[in-house]
C-alpha cells in the first residue's frame, strides 16, 4: 500500500501515507518498504532528506537476504547511483550485485 500512495496507483498520491505504511511494513521487516523508505529519505517524499536514514533503510533491506529485499535493494539503488544526494557507500557495482543474488535466488523481477 505504501507504494501506491507513493505513486497514486488507485488512490491520491500522498507522500506522508506512503511512508506511514512503509514504516509499518518496514517494523514487520518487510524488505520492499525498507527498500523505500530509504527511497523516500533520499528524496525527500513525504520526509526529511537524510543520507543517514536513506544509507541505515539500504543497510537493513540488505541484510534480510531474501530475494525481494535484494531486488529492491538493486532497484533502488540503480534509480540512486549517480543521484547528488546518494549515500557514498552505495556504487552501481553494490546494487548490480544485489540484483544478481536476487536472480539466483530467483526472483521473477529480477
Amino acid at each position: 500500500l505504501g507504494f501506491l500512495c507513493e505513486y497514486g496507483m488507485g488512490t491520491k498520491r500522498n507522500f506522508s501515507e506512503a511512508v506511514h505504511l512503509c514504516r509499518a511494513a518496514a517494523a514487520q521487516r518487510e524488505g520492499w518498504a525498507l527498500a523505500r523508505l530509504g527511497v523516500c529519505h533520499e528524496k525527500g517524499r513525504g520526509v526529511a532528506q537524510s543520507e543517514a536514514e536513506v544509507a541505515a533503510s539500504y543497510a537493513a533491506t540488505s541484510e534480510l537476504g531474501g530475494a525481494d529485499a535484494l531486488f529492491g535493494y538493486g532497484v533502488n539503488g540503480l534509480d540512486a547511483v549517480g543521484e547528488l544526494n546518494a549515500p557514498e557507500s552505495f556504487t552501481l557495482q553494490l546494487a548490480v550485485s544485489k540484483l544478481a543474488l536476487a536472480t539466483r535466488l530467483g526472483h521473477a523481477g529480477a
